[in-house]
């Protein structure tokens, strides 16, 4: 087991503790990044994105002590996606009765219009966001043992750069291209999975 597995399931045992609030300040600053990419994804009006954000870690909060970590039986981003999915679903439950209500005082008949997710899509959007968020976080993670070159050669690559086109682009020839490409390729997929390691089974 590697040390930062260690430090991750540290983090998680600190962060149940209320009264450490070291620990859930370096949980926050690990775990809103992917919170606020699943609450973008949802349509929601722009001003609700950073309260509901902030009700979702509040619920974290007090949920979390109760949390029992059991690497065989429930991984802490499956809770974690649960408890996200719920706040979500309560937040535009409540938001479309208001609206009922407000549109049936004034009796506005474009209440029919209100856009609504269900439970399905919500499930969606937090798996697609989530393997966004890991492979941006592994990228992120290798970024420093790769030339500026290799990065943008890979990345380039995923935009549907041609090989032909990044070797123009970057003033080098096509196997160099590949060569920078490949690299990179191979240890991302090394660190996508030591993160899925970690990440999937806390």
């Amino acid at each position: 087991m590697s040390e930062e597995w260690q430090t991750r399931k540290t983090l998680l045992m600190r962060a149940k503790n209320q009264d450490d609030h070291v620990a859930w300040e370096e949980f926050v600053a690990y775990y809103r990044d992917f919170i606020d990419m699943v609450l973008h994804q949802m349509n929601l009006n722009f001003v609700d994105i950073d309260d509901l954000a902030q009700e979702i870690l509040i619920k974290i909060w007090k949920s979390l002590p109760s949390h029992i970590y059991d690497k065989d039986r429930a991984r802490f981003r499956t809770w974690l996606s649960r408890l996200i999915r719920n706040q979500v679903l309560d937040h535009i439950r409540g938001s479309q009765r208001r609206t009922r209500k407000h549109a049936s005082a004034a009796e506005d008949e474009t209440v029919d219009s209100i856009p609504s997710i269900t439970e399905p899509e919500v499930e969606k959007i937090i798996q697609q966001e989530w393997e966004v968020y890991i492979v941006e976080l592994a990228l992120k993670n290798i970024s420093t043992l790769f030339s500026e070159r290799a990065i943008e050669a890979f990345s380039m690559s995923i935009d549907g750069g041609s090989t032909a086109q990044i070797a123009e682009h970057l003033g080098v020839k096509p196997n160099s291209v590949i060569k920078l490409r490949n690299r990179v390729k191979e240890r991302l997929v090394i660190e996508i999975q030591h993160l899925r390691n970690e990440l999937e089974s806390v």
